[in-house]
């Protein structure tokens, strides 16, 4: 009969070492034993990069990268309570006793590679046949930052009083930064709860012929918005344009990105907006808040123009190749747009004001 080394009451000089000589996945193993195990393999300071999350079935898979592009794989299945573990070569297997649900490894895995936030939760397609949700719950709610929620298939069935997913959404996206849904979104309307959401960023890809009401998008809350395969009207984002040039649309907004098949009509797109013509050559580099790629793939800028508000807020329209539309609004205070950054922070914006006045008062006394 073997006897259990209680190893935990061991000295801490004693036990710290043995610890630091462990493998990664014996640290790991140890760490969702206990909150006391936890606390002291926490002390040896094993920092990831980032952590994602995907939901899809009946299980929770768990991704933890680290600095030396390794990676820890934690698959986590909800309906036979088996958990697998692997780390590059090493491969962990087991049933737990009793009924420990997904939070009861996500969190102290999360508190021992000390990441406070989820980079990316996903969630696969739903379908009206898809097993609850319930088991993730105390998981989610426990959940107190994540970077971007994605949901791979967004059909009418997510919002259906029936929809498992609607509850879930409803946890999760008022601790998200950015929402992105990948395909199948029929009909704007399913969207405008998340398009009025106070979120960084929005990315969207609309399937089919419907087109994007101006009313949806004067509504829409975010600071970057990117709508892909979207039929709309040219006069519609012309309208929109001159919204912001009154100060009737979303205040927050820094970049917008509008994409449909085919040309766009550039002088109704531009009708009345005064737009000044950039030479395309002219040098100048637009920062896009959130993980929104600018153009697709072989797409490139054809026309640009800078519009300004009577407030002296200026902002960029570029037009792509392949029916893009990209407008970035740049940071206040700033008056030469040339080799500037658009959407600097707001130290940088202190700083450009201070740069400036200093400028004009030294010219005064020369």
């Amino acid at each position: 009969m073997t006897t259990p080394f209680p190893v935990l009451r061991l000295p801490y000089l004693v036990l710290m070492p043995i610890l630091e000589h462990m493998e990664f996945m014996e640290r790991i193993a140890l760490s969702i034993l206990s909150k006391r195990a936890r606390m002291f393999v926490k002390l040896i300071k094993m920092k990831c990069k980032h952590i994602n999350l995907r939901l899809e079935y009946n299980t929770v898979k768990m991704s933890v990268c680290f600095d030396n592009d390794e990676e820890l794989k934690v698959d986590m299945f909800t309906d036979r309570y088996k958990v697998d573990l692997r780390y590059g070569k090493d491969h962990i297997s087991w049933w737990p006793p009793g009924t420990l649900s997904p939070m009861d490894y996500v969190l102290p895995i999360m508190d021992v590679t000390n990441c406070k936030s989820i980079k990316k939760l996903i969630f696969r397609e739903v379908s009206e046949y898809d097993a609850e949700y319930g088991t993730t719950i105390p998981l989610l709610t426990k959940l107190s930052k994540i970077d971007e929620v994605i949901v791979e298939d967004f059909t009418s069935y997510i919002f259906s009083p029936d929809s498992p997913l609607r509850n879930v959404l409803k946890i999760v996206l008022p601790v998200s930064s950015a929402v992105t849904i990948s395909d199948h979104v029929q009909k704007p309307k399913y969207l405008r709860e998340i398009l009025k959401g106070n979120f960084d960023a929005v990315s969207v890809q609309l399937l089919g012929d419907w087109r994007f009401p101006l009313n949806d998008l004067r509504k829409t809350n975010a600071k970057t918005l990117k709508l892909d395969r979207v039929a709309f009207k040219v006069e519609d984002l012309n309208q929109y344009f001159k919204m912001w040039m009154k100060k009737k649309c979303n205040p927050r907004l820094e970049y917008l990105s509008v994409r449909q098949e085919g040309n766009v009509n550039k002088d109704l797109l531009l009708k009345g907006l005064n737009a000044v013509p950039v030479p395309i050559e002219t040098k100048r580099a637009f920062r896009v808040p959130g993980n929104v790629e600018q153009l697709g793939w072989g797409e490139r800028i054809v026309f640009e123009f800078d519009i300004t508000r009577a407030d002296g807020r200026r902002a960029t329209i570029r037009i792509g190749t392949h029916g893009t539309v990209c407008f970035y609004v740049w940071p206040e205070f700033t008056n030469d747009t040339t080799n500037l950054v658009a959407n600097q922070s707001s130290f940088m914006r202190r700083f450009s004001w201070i740069s400036n006045f200093y400028n004009s008062f030294i010219e005064r006394f020369k």
